[in-house]
């Protein structure tokens, strides 16, 4: 008796380790099922740009730019998630492009500020431990 569970649990033991034995050689591919989901979070999660575009402004630049500026960009970014995830969702089942056609999203990726921060910050460089 004490062998069989023996054996069973090699076997379980050695398909398990067979089965999640991954190949990181080549890059994973979207599909349809990453399409699909992206386009309902987006859509989903869109109101939360209004949100996370006020604190981020806060933090940065106070409550008065936050107010104004983090609300029209909330708003801005909130509707371009619902138009990229409309347009997700509806276009899930067809790959993007002609030849060597994929399931890529369509967004841009962040603007980048351009702004280099000094390093060290200027109150290191006199009073430096």
């Amino acid at each position: 008796m004490k062998l069989r569970i023996a054996a069973a649990a090699l076997i379980v033991t050695v398909s398990l380790i067979h089965a999640s034995h991954a190949d990181i050689s080549m890059p994973v591919k979207d599909n349809f099922y990453d399409k699909l989901g992206r386009g309902v979070a987006n859509i989903a999660l869109a109101p939360a740009e209004i949100i996370d575009s006020i604190y981020t402004l806060n933090e940065l630049e106070g409550p008065t730019v936050a107010w104004s500026k983090g609300v029209v960009q909330g708003v801005s970014r909130g509707v371009m998630d619902i138009a990229d995830g409309v347009g997700e969702t509806v276009t899930s089942p067809f790959p993007v492009g002609f030849q060597g056609a994929n399931y890529q999203t369509w967004k841009f990726t962040p603007y980048n500020s351009m702004v280099v921060n000094e390093y060290p910050p200027a109150d290191l460089q006199t009073n430096f431990y």
